[in-house]
């Protein structure tokens, strides 16, 4: 009889690299800092992070560089509870992911709905879904690796926000109907809100309510608002390699596997490791980026091809070029003309 072997389980290297967080989702936490006073260029720059970088939808990061860095906010800010005080007074239309969730939401059921469909596009650290009965539904965000410290801000961020999902219905609630499971009663102020707070030490966060809730109408349901930003599908190591490349490539690292690990926020044994699940590996990756590059470049302005191989990391435009024509099948002069061309042709 045939045998079946059970599937590969991927290791703990393995789902760090691939819990990935678009770093522009701190959007709200950076706000909220800079409107009480604070330097968070000098706050970003704890994590060798740069404010643009921090406004970038391109840009991923491991998820727990994002959970140490909103760590060292609260410690800046004095505000042990900063990630529940964040959520409670940010502009929930102005935040991509629930700005996406409250598009159409006319019940809770929608708006809880729309909000499990729009964080994949955000970051793959962590599983959301809801668990409907008849009597209680449960709103569960799991992660898909175990942090080295517990994300407090993270957790008490995402609570504040899914009761303020609540206080948007027909009706409102009770706090003694609504149940918190957290990782830590740290992640919340003692008594928040009046609802009962379960510490499970795991790392999974729960909200449970009543499930006579999810029909509950919105009251003044927001407008539709059409999304502004370009889609970056979902985060992935690759993308997240393709983002950090042009800046590690101009600089003419040594070592690229440890410079674009620490750019991710992982070891460079978690970057192989992670590669090696998608099947790929960081030189094929960094060729594909050199390679994209490149054609942007050549078809963007008329940059001297010595000039376009300095800032793709080539020692000298012949190698360059070698490269250009290996890959692309043509030499980058080449390349360059039949573009003019064809927009000649078209014309």
């Amino acid at each position: 009889m045939p045998s079946h072997a059970p599937p590969p389980r991927h290791g703990p290297a393995e789902s760090r690299a691939n819990a990935l967080v678009q770093l522009a989702t701190i959007a709200p936490f950076l706000a909220h800092l800079k409107a009480r006073g604070h330097d968070v260029e000098r706050l970003l720059g704890v994590q060798n992070l740069a404010l643009d970088a921090a406004r970038d939808p391109a840009r991923l990061v491991q998820a727990e560089v994002v959970y140490g860095l909103l760590e060292t906010f609260a410690q800046a800010s004095g505000d042990p509870w900063l990630g529940v005080h964040v959520a409670e007074q940010m502009d929930m239309q102005a935040w991509p992911i629930t700005r996406e969730a409250l598009a159409g939401g006319e019940t809770l059921g929608h708006m809880f709905t729309g909000l499990i469909l729009s964080t994949p596009a955000f970051g793959t650290s962590v599983r959301h879904r809801l668990e409907i009965e008849a009597k209680e539904t449960a709103y569960v965000v799991s992660r898909k690796f175990r942090p080295r410290k517990v994300p407090l801000q993270v957790i008490g961020f995402g609570f504040a926000v899914h009761l303020r999902f609540l206080d948007l219905i027909e009706g409102g609630w009770s706090g003694a109907d609504v149940v918190l499971e957290t990782p830590s009663a740290r992640a919340l102020p003692a008594g928040y809100r009046g609802v009962q707070v379960r510490e499970t030490g795991g790392t999974t966060q729960v909200l449970r309510f009543p499930s006579r809730l999810l029909r509950a109408k919105v009251v003044n349901p927001p407008e539709q608002i059409l999304a502004t930003l370009e889609p970056h599908g979902r985060p992935s190591l690759t993308r997240a390699i393709a983002a950090v490349a042009p800046d590690i490539l101009a600089r003419h690292e040594d070592n690229l596997p440890r410079a674009v690990a620490e750019a991710i926020g992982l070891s460079p044994e978690e970057l192989e490791s992670g590669l090696a699940v998608l099947g790929t590996s960081l030189p094929r990756e960094m060729r594909r980026a050199r390679l994209t590059l490149a054609r942007e470049a050549l078809q963007a302005n008329d940059a001297p091809v010595a000039d376009i191989a300095a800032r793709l990391g080539f020692s000298a435009a012949a190698n360059f070029t070698r490269f250009f024509k290996t890959n692309a099948g043509e030499t980058p002069r080449a390349y360059r003309q039949r573009l003019r061309a064809d927009q000649a042709a078209k014309r």
